[in-house]
């Protein structure tokens, strides 16, 4: 026992000094991107890199050659660099919205590594921010009673699987009542995932906000995996350790939407808990 717990005391130790160094060396004291006097200011620290770009969502669009060939694109704008080595790149600030952008360095995409907030969309990260207003107001977190989120394991005759995962919402006061809730399944676009609704569509800040408004009745909210050959998000089951790919094996082939056909059945007993 004295041993296991040595162990487990210097795995932590480890850890931590690990997560120190690591924040040590990625972040600092620049701020980015910078939200203020209705501009948007973009700063990265690169003191030995020669060119710089920024590229975001709410850019101007030009063709562009792309992985998939000729293709509208948001037009990729060269930064500034400082005596400090930080380069920087000023615009006035975009509609209310959540935008997405990336850098690229001496041509190599990169991520922003001051700004933590990141969304996955299949197998591209990019990081973003929130533009406030009408348009997006319901995309933030806001000071309203809050559902409950869980990641539910159902299996799958259909699809030849013992299990296959989903996300599934529920709406604040739900565990307390006992009155019968309206359903809605949520399924997502090509290349996505039970994830993709509820990460990259801001779903339940959504229903949070909506349902608090007054403007949507509560209700639960079940956003499967449309992939028929995987069990879950990429990462979220046994073996799958590889990277998530526009289109996966069964995609648009008639498995999945055969085994949605009995999907109301085969949830109906999964969330059997559920009201």
């Amino acid at each position: 026992m004295k041993a296991f717990l040595s162990l487990a005391v210097g795995c932590l130790i480890s850890l931590s000094a690990w997560a120190q160094e690591t924040v040590a060396v990625n972040t600092g004291d620049i701020v980015s991107p910078e939200l203020k006097n209705q501009t948007v200011t973009f700063k990265l620290l690169a003191p030995n890199a020669k060119e710089v770009v920024v590229e975001a969502d709410f850019f101007e669009k030009v063709k562009r050659q792309t992985s998939f060939g000729m293709m509208e694109a948001p037009k990729q704008i060269p930064m500034v660099k400082g005596q400090d080595g930080v380069w920087t790149y000023t615009t006035s600030m975009p509609s209310p919205e959540l935008h997405t952008y990336c850098f690229y360095v001496d041509g190599m995409r990169m991520l922003d590594p001051s700004n933590v907030y990141m969304i996955r969309d299949i197998a591209t990260y990019t990081n973003y921010f929130l533009v406030d207003g009408e348009l997006s107001q319901n995309y933030f977190v806001c000071e309203v009673p809050h559902g409950t989120v869980s990641k539910v394991w159902y299996p799958s005759p259909t699809l030849g699987m013992e299990r296959r995962r989903m996300t599934v919402y529920t709406p604040a006061g739900y565990e307390d009542s006992n009155k019968q809730y309206p359903v809605v399944y949520l399924l997502h676009g090509a290349g996505g995932d039970e994830n993709a609704w509820s990460e990259l569509g801001r779903a339940i800040q959504i229903f949070d906000n909506l349902i608090a408004q007054g403007k949507a009745e509560p209700m639960i909210v079940v956003m499967p995996n449309g992939n028929g050959a995987q069990e879950a998000v990429p990462g979220g089951y046994p073996n799958s350790m590889y990277k998530p790919s526009f289109a996966n094996p069964k995609t648009m082939e008639g498995s999945f939407e055969k085994g949605l056909s009995g999907y109301h059945e085969v949830c109906g007993k999964s969330l059997s808990y559920y009201k």
